[in-house]
């Protein structure tokens, strides 16, 4: 008899037997089968797509042929996965692209054609496979990260020694959170466990994590039952479909054990570093975009994520930025620790224990240097650059700090010049003639200043500051000074400036205080955990000069831009017991060339994976991955060009 639970393998079956005639894999219709006469009498052929397997089931047959009919349907769907280039692990497992059908029970797969991926942003959702645990289409759609194994493992305050290997299931209520949900998948059958728990598909349910441990405790499951997902996915009404229109996702319908095979494989063997990309790899071959798979295969996405895997999967004792490996419970438990067990979980909704934040992953350096207004800060030389998963702006920078008060600095980036520039209009020493200089407008943060001032004019002039021209950024009559619009025309009306002594700045940074911390806050902080380092008042000159060579930005001259850029960087190098204290240039280091800098690429032969110069498994230096990361943040905000090649 046709159930409940398999109406999903035979949508499967009906859509794989569509695509292969659709393909015109068989040049004459065959004599019709059993399965197919079953299908003709209850009317299923005069249906269109696959909205035909959406009856009533009474309406199947019932007798002794219906088994012999799906066992040819069967065979039929075996065939038909094959000539759709689906690549199942054994002939029961199935998958294909559903469209934009969402449904509880879909796989929603990252795609990777999308003009603007997953890369600088969120990168935990690049290539990721999520399982839909409940879908509402007018209110909220939730999903869990399956392909995101971590080897943090979870305190059993009910189960003496027992610890539950975690799995990063989403960015809402996650690891980092004070009140994680979890949800700890499984496909036990036994009435207990059907009991406390809501089904997905067929073979899949999920609970609270209270109640798992309450199955073990009760010994009608074990630890290795469960899969257990820290954080979830969310998307309002709309939202996903919006997402889906913009190709960020593919939907697919795919069978429960191909799911479980693979969560199997991911507890017994894989590293957290590769960030479940080979799960997805298996799932676009299973629907037939092998091709795909291939061509990005190893590209910018990948080596972020497997970055972004490396500071958040992996523990501290594995040499990851995961935070320590044991993740300890919170002494507060909601609910009643005992029988009877919490019925259905609630949708949604989080009813398992309290856990602690992980430890702050970022160390405290405790550097004397002492930020004040008017001051100049360059980022981090360190290979690994602080800004390479987010921030990626603030890679290889110059920020002047406009105020510090409060533990709250607010700051300006000074070499990132934008796409526009501004109009100053001059008159010719010479001729006498009026004519315009553009000068380029650059990009100092996300925040925008409002009111008559709304632009930064700032000069960094002897022969300026002694016809008092502005006034100095924090009284440093020897730095850099601000000054108002009029003031820059007049002074090239004088003929004492030129319009390349200015620099024009659009928007500001602000850094505030840490919530619960004792620190200096602002971007004091920043300095003494070494994402930043003072400037030397003498080398602001020079740093000054590379500025002054930036244009406005075009596709043309992104990459001269980004190298005066680093060369404004390399300027304000300080010195360290008596050694310059990191210089570097793109694919350079302190002036000379890199020989041994491998180019942007994916994964490569001779790869060291213990070599943490490199991105895991691959011939890539993260340093080389922080300026491609910082070019495409360049390429995609300030040029507005994110698929513009080179």
């Amino acid at each position: 008899m046709f159930d409940d639970s398999d109406w999903r393998d035979f949508r499967a079956k009906l859509v794989m037997g569509e695509t292969k005639e659709a393909s015109g894999s068989r040049s004459t219709p065959p004599p019709p089968s059993d399965a197919e006469i079953i299908e003709d009498a209850d009317g299923i052929g005069d249906l269109d797509g696959i909205g035909s397997i959406f009856m009533d089931s009474s309406r199947l047959p019932t007798n002794d042929t219906t088994s012999k009919a799906f066992s040819d349907a069967s065979s039929t769907a075996s065939a038909a996965a094959a000539a759709n280039k689906m690549t199942p692990l054994d002939p029961s497992q199935w998958a294909y692209e559903s469209g934009k059908v969402i449904e509880q029970g879909a796989v929603i797969l990252g795609g990777v054609e999308q003009a603007f991926g997953f890369g600088l942003r969120q990168q935990y959702f690049h290539k990721a496979a999520i399982l839909v645990l409940d879908h509402e289409e007018n209110t909220f759609t939730k999903g869990i990260i399956l392909n995101r194994p971590t080897d943090l493992t979870l305190e059993d305050d009910i189960n003496p020694g027992v610890r539950w290997r975690v799995w990063f299931g989403g960015d809402v209520q996650g690891l980092n959170s004070a009140k994680p949900d979890i949800v700890c998948l499984h496909s036990l059958k036994n009435e207990q466990a059907t009991k406390a728990s809501i089904k997905v598909m067929k073979d899949i349910k999920w609970t609270t994590f209270e109640n798992a441990k309450r199955l073990v405790q009760i010994g009608a499951a074990q630890p290795t039952d469960f899969w257990v997902f820290m954080g979830y996915a969310g998307w309002g009404a709309g939202q996903l479909m919006g997402e889906l229109n913009r190709k960020s996702w593919y939907m697919v319908a795919t069978d429960s054990q191909t799911l479980l095979k693979e969560l199997a494989r991911q507890s017994a063997a894989s590293d957290p570093r590769e960030a479940g990309l080979d799960t997805w790899t298996l799932l676009m071959d299973m629907i037939g975009r092998s091709g795909i798979a291939k061509e990005y295969t190893g590209d910018f996405d990948d080596l972020m994520l497997k970055e972004w895997a490396l500071g958040n999967l992996l523990s501290a004792e594995a040499g990851g930025g995961g935070g320590e490996r044991d993740l300890s419970a919170d002494a507060a438990i909601r609910g009643s620790p005992s029988f009877p067990m919490e019925s259905t979980p609630k949708r949604g909704g989080n009813n398992d224990p309290l856990f602690g934040r992980l430890m702050n992953r970022m160390t405290s350096r405790g550097g004397g240097d002492q930020v004040q207004e008017g001051s100049v800060l360059r980022a981090s030389p360190a290979d690994r650059s602080p800004f390479l998963l987010q921030g990626q702006e603030y890679h290889k920078s110059v920020v002047l700090v406009l105020s510090e008060e409060n533990g709250i600095t607010v700051g300006a980036i000074l070499n990132r010049p934008a796409s526009k520039g501004l109009d100053i209009q001059i008159r010719d020493k010479s001729t006498g003639e009026k004519k315009k200089v553009m000068v380029p407008l650059r990009f100092g943060g996300q925040y925008t200043v409002k009111g008559s001032e709304a632009l930064l004019w700032l000069h960094s002039s002897s022969k300026l500051r002694d016809a008092d021209v502005g006034a100095p950024v924090g009284g440093q009559e020897d730095g850099i000074w601000k000054c108002t619009a009029e003031d820059v025309i007049s002074a090239i009306g004088r003929h004492i400036a030129k319009p390349e002594d200015f620099v024009v700045v659009s928007g500001v940074s602000v850094w505030g205080t840490v919530p619960g911390k004792s620190q200096a806050g602002g971007i004091q902080e920043e300095v003494d955990k070494g994402k930043f380092e003072l400037v030397p008042d003498s080398n602001i000159k020079s740093v000054w000069n590379a500025l002054s060579k930036q244009d406005v930005l075009t596709s043309e001259n992104l990459s001269l831009n980004l190298e005066l850029a680093t060369e404004a960087w390399n300027a304000g190098a300080g010195r360290r017991n008596g050694k310059m204290n990191g210089a570097f240039t793109n694919g350079r280091s302190n002036g000379k060339e890199n020989d041994n800098l491998p180019p942007m690429s994916g994964l490569g032969d001779g790869f060291d994976e213990e070599d943490d110069s490199l991105v895991f498994k691959s011939s890539v230096k993260v340093s080389a991955l922080s300026d491609d990361a910082l070019r495409s943040w360049v390429k995609t905000f300030l040029l507005g060009l994110p698929s513009m090649q080179g």
